[in-house]
């Protein structure tokens, strides 16, 4: 029976129905949910529209930021190629309907395409790095019932973007774990390059996934034997008939290149930061028409005002990393928009239960890290210091502002499949070890989690408990629904 449940699990048929679960939710929300309830889909909208308003001829770079400060500052962002790319579709779709909410749902649909992509992509990553075919789908089937792995690919987010890219470079970097190729790693740096001009919080985690990839080939074969293999590589690829395709990447690579140095190195030369504050481009005056500025502003001014009256007391880094893991959790398994969804006391009981028993699971596992091969090993680091900067980043604002700020659940979706790996891998483990009746207690204890979890952590469950906030479809059939 176990063995027969196993071959399901494990078959491609299983795959494709969570994955097609995925894209069913993720489209039903990109219809239901209310426009701007998802976070910062109204920033996204209006700089993606500001770019479609613009000359084609202008290009991305924005010299002169006159107007939409209520976007911040959109002059020397890095992160802006998800808005100009966007914007050519968005172009193309104006000419049909100038209907705003339209408009949104359009753009929404390319985004539930980025997140059937990063799914496949992962599929692809984890065959490469060699979890077993039970892993992944378990991994597939986990995401898909994951609130907010759908709700994020449902709304316009540069977050969609962003996954998609860092999963292909993740599967990128694996490939050149035996040996580098020239060609491989010429298109990692452009996947690099266009990761953070989509998202500039992915700088430091590409730095390290090269510094792993280039410490490990080091390692193995010293210096001598890799510049060996690239050149050999190099010699290969000119002689193919795939020497204008690298070419092609080349120069993408040199013009990308370009647009990295015109806004990190630019930035960092002038204002001493790669992101710069809006009040270091701006007006103060300008800058305050943008309400996170606005807020942050405030909120600094009360917090230095209570330190000088001596009434400050922030908790100590135990105490904030609790707290932030329970946000993190509220914010990863309910809705978080511009509102949240309920949140019951049965839910955080079951999430209890479940953590508990996960992370002795976890604990388990790492009795057996020497098992992993050197990429499984790469990428669970990896996911480690991406947690720990994500920690260190909301600790960090916290202290500067004296409030929680940015504790987002969406933050850690790019490293959140891996995490759910090691979790299914070491139950596997565990169930190896057991004989017997062990084994048929173990699973019905998994079982029973699980139909705890489904009942209080499904997204259509929470949609049906949070329908008071998202009462405003964006596309009318499904008030009929409703």
């Amino acid at each position: 029976m176990i063995r027969q449940i196993k071959n399901i699990i494990k078959s491609k048929k299983f795959l494709y129905f969570f994955i097609a679960l995925f894209t069913a939710q993720a489209l039903f929300f990109a219809a239901a949910i209310n426009y701007k309830v998802p976070g910062d889909e109204e920033y996204h909208y209006s700089f993606i529209n500001y770019y479609a308003q613009r000359p084609i001829t202008s290009g991305p770079i924005i010299t002169d930021q006159n107007e939409l400060f209520n976007l911040g500052d959109i002059q020397r962002t890095p992160s802006y190629a998800f808005h100009y790319a966007s914007s050519f579709y968005l172009r193309l779709v104006q000419i049909f309907t100038s209907n705003v909410e339209t408009q949104v749902f359009m753009l929404r649909l390319v985004n539930v395409a980025f997140g059937v992509v990063a799914l496949l992509l992962l599929v692809r990553l984890a065959k490469k790095i060699g979890i077993a075919d039970v892993t992944t789908n378990l991994t597939i089937a986990w995401l898909s019932m994951t609130v907010m792995f759908i709700w994020v690919f449902a709304g316009i987010s540069y977050d969609n973007l962003a996954i998609m890219l860092f999963f292909l470079l993740l599967l990128q970097l694996t490939s050149m774990q035996e040996r580098i190729r020239v060609k491989v790693l010429v298109f990692s740096v452009l996947t690099s390059i266009t990761l953070v001009l989509v998202k500039e919080t992915y700088l430091p985690v590409v730095i390290i996934g090269f510094i792993l990839l280039f410490g490990y080939r080091l390692a193995k074969d010293g210096f001598i034997k890799n510049i060996q293999d690239i050149k050999t590589s190099f010699t290969k690829v000119w002689a193919s008939k795939q020497r204008i395709l690298f070419i092609f990447i080349c120069l993408l690579t040199i013009l990308f290149a370009g647009l990295f140095m015109e806004r990190y190195a630019v930035n960092y030369a002038r204002y001493k930061k790669f992101t710069p504050t809006c009040d270091q481009v701006h007006s103060v005056e300008e800058c305050m028409q943008h309400s996170i500025f606005r807020r942050n502003t405030g909120q600094k001014k009360d917090f230095e005002q209570r330190k000088k009256e001596g009434i400050v007391k922030l908790d100590s880094f135990f105490a904030f990393s609790s707290d932030w893991v329970d946000s993190i959790y509220r914010r990863t398994y309910f809705y978080r928009g511009m509102q949240s969804s309920p949140f019951s006391p049965k839910a955080s009981q079951v999430a209890l239960v479940t953590s508990i028993f996960a992370s002795i699971l976890l604990l388990f596992g790492l009795l057996h890290i020497r098992s992993l091969t050197p990429a499984q090993l790469g990428i669970g680091i990896l996911t480690l210091l991406y947690c720990l900067i994500v920690l260190l980043y909301n600790f960090n604002t916290y202290r500067f502002y004296g409030y929680p700020f940015a504790i987002q659940g969406r933050y850690l979706l790019p490293v959140l499949p891996f995490i759910y790996m090691a979790v299914i891998g070491s139950m596997r483990l565990v169930y190896h070890k057991l004989r017997g009746g062990m084994q048929l207690g173990f699973v019905c204890l998994i079982l029973l989690l699980l139909g705890n979890n489904i009942v209080v952590h499904s997204p259509i469950i929470i949609y049906l408990n949070s329908r008071t906030i998202l009462d405003k479809p964006v596309v009318g059939i499904i008030k009929n629904l409703s």
